[in-house]
């Protein structure tokens, strides 16, 4: 029997994927969660204390296993030839510019992530051979396949969505060649249709707007943006800097060279308002998102020209814009839309590992998707068990209460933290990761903001409603299982869950069934019962800075150092 291991091996967001012998995932999480450290910048994704341990679990002791990993081996070698040049040392670094590039990254930032990116190629597939070695005393692995970054990205978009069919568009902030690509997907086989060349990117620009307006891409705050641009305002000035960076020619976007890009964002710094940093820049936050879009529709207009469809997969971390995505679907020549739970760096994982499947088992394809974004750890309720001895506010529920009592306490106004069955794969709670509350209460958002999240006020939260609900509430409403999209509410109903409805009149949904989330959806269920709305607020189970939670113990800990009332545990209850 042989398993293959993916590694998303970028210097941010690296993640592990373990793929059976008969190509069902086994397991999909990035290492932010094990770590504890956001993103985690610059780490591997397969430590080995983190690699014996899920070895253990997941792969059985005499198995063989291939490994993958998400960048090319023609790339792979062009940067150890950089670095065999000398190009990564630091000296060599110091020699170059602070001065932001035609990347709109500064000049030697960007040789540093690539330095990384260098070094993680490298070591990838290290930690996994000790882990062998501690788990079983022996490392049976066949061999390390490399595959295009953009590809990875498209594998895993491709074959965990619905469709056999469909135009796949790529964009981030960097691949091998440029930043973005394009594929086709027929009858399950992906095939490269264009790829991009060129420095200056989408991700780039974005992450260039982001540090403009007061805030931090390296810390991966580009999330801000998209909360704060609804309470901006069109500045013509602002807008007419911004569209210098790029120009449209037909479906052909290209970007401007390094004096505009230094010269665009000496200006904008100059108008920057003085209490940016601690409030960020709404008016530069709408424009950027204004003209992220302008950019956008011009990658999906050249998409729909080389791939015509009504079907599209989107990938990439662009493609973690919900603002963007929920204005696709009958705009830019396409009915429907699949952007995947984990769509930026940490998914290539699984792209990679499907790769190299497919590679050794010609001719085989995932079964037809979408693929359950439920992938990552399960906490274990030992703690609990210990707990009880104690604490005298615990309790053990039996199944089929836990729903009734959670909803009960949501519609008290309840701030509830909700932990059940395995990890979302991916940036975003889904209702197993969870901070939850009733969405009626127009203060429920500045007090989760003041007593749990510790955040921004005017970043939004999240509704996730019953899936047999959304066209009753949402305007042209599109199925949303992933929280990756951002749809206009109905005017009619905004006054019933002002919580969850943003300053523009959104809300960034998940659509819930029964199919993909029981428990969840039980729950969502119970609460629609005793108040008569299908929604309730969801934020992810953590504090601002913070990944998602991992442990019983992360969940422990935020319960008693911050306002939460309740904390549910699988079926464990513990309230204040």
């Amino acid at each position: 029997m042989t398993y293959t291991i993916g590694l998303a091996t970028t210097f941010h967001d690296p993640a592990i994927a373990i793929v059976g012998p008969d190509g069902e995932v086994l397991f999909a999480e990035a290492a932010e969660r094990y770590l504890q450290y956001k993103r985690a910048p610059n780490c591997e994704p397969d430590t080995t204390a983190r690699m014996e341990s899920l070895l253990r679990r997941y792969i059985p002791r005499g198995a063989e296993l291939r490994l993958a990993t998400s960048w090319g081996a023609e790339f792979t070698d062009f940067l150890a030839q950089m670095d065999r040049s000398g190009a990564f040392t630091l000296d060599a670094l110091l020699k170059l510019s602070p001065e932001f590039n035609r990347s709109m990254v500064q000049e030697r930032s960007e040789r540093a992530f690539i330095a990384s990116l260098h070094l993680a190629q490298q070591r990838a597939g290290l930690g996994t051979l000790i882990g062998l070695d501690r788990a079983f005393g022996e490392a049976r692995i066949t061999g390390l396949s490399r595959h295009g970054h953009h590809l990875s990205h498209a594998a895993y978009a491709c074959w965990s969505s619905p469709f056999r069919d469909a135009a796949c568009l790529v964009v981030d902030g960097m691949g091998e060649t440029g930043a973005s690509a394009i594929f086709a997907l027929r009858d399950g086989e992906i095939t490269e249709l264009k790829r991009h060349s060129g420095r200056a990117s989408i991700g780039f620009y974005f992450g260039f707007v982001t540090d403009l307006a007061g805030f931090d891409q390296a810390k991966g705050e580009e999330w801000k943006i998209m909360g704060l641009a609804p309470y901006g305002r069109q500045d013509p000035e602002l807008l007419a800097l911004l569209r210098r960076l790029y120009r449209i020619e037909g479906t052909k976007l290209s970007f401007a060279d390094a004096a505009t890009v230094r010269e665009v964002g000496a200006e904008i710094l100059a108008r920057r308002p003085a209490d940016a940093l601690d409030q960020g820049w709404a008016d530069l936050a709408r424009c950027g998102q204004d003209v992220f879009a302008e950019m956008m529709a011009a990658l999906l207009a050249e998409t729909a020209a080389l791939c015509p469809s009504e079907n599209l997969v989107l990938a990439g971390g662009c493609a973690l814009n919900s603002s963007f995505n929920g204005k696709i679907a009958g705009r830019h020549g396409f009915a429907r839309v699949h952007v995947p739970s984990a769509p930026a760096d940490d998914g290539n994982a699984l792209g990679a590992a499907w790769l190299a499947y497919a590679e050794a088992n010609p001719g085989w394809r995932p079964p037809l998707g979408p693929l359950s974004p439920y992938l990552g750890s399960a906490v274990s309720t030992e703690p609990f068990e210990r707990m009880a001895a104690w604490e005298p506010r615990l309790r053990k529920l039996e199944p089929e209460a836990i729903a009734p009592a959670t909803a009960k306490l949501l519609a008290e106004g309840k701030l509830v933290g909700w932990v059940q069955g395995r990890a979302e794969f991916g940036p975003r709670a889904l209702g197993n990761r969870s901070i939850l509350a009733d969405p009626r209460p127009a203060n429920a958002k500045d007090l989760l903001n003041a007593k749990v999240k510790y955040r921004e006020a005017f970043r939004p939260f999240a509704p996730s409603i019953l899936a047999e609900h959304g066209p009753d509430w949402f305007e042209d409403y599109q199925d949303s299982p992933y929280m990756e999209r951002t749809l206009s509410w109905k005017e009619t109903v905004r006054g019933r869950v002002p919580a969850v409805v943003h300053e523009d009149g959104t809300g960034r949904l998940q659509s819930v069934t029964a199919e993909r989330n029981p428990r969840y959806h039980a729950l969502i269920s119970a609460f629609h019962d005793l108040t008569g709305v299908p929604v309730i607020l969801n934020t992810s189970f953590n504090i601002m800075g913070k990944p998602i939670l991992h442990t019983s113990e992360d969940a422990i800990l935020m319960f008693y150092t911050s306002g939460l009332d309740a904390l549910v545990v699988d079926d464990w209850l513990l309230v204040k």
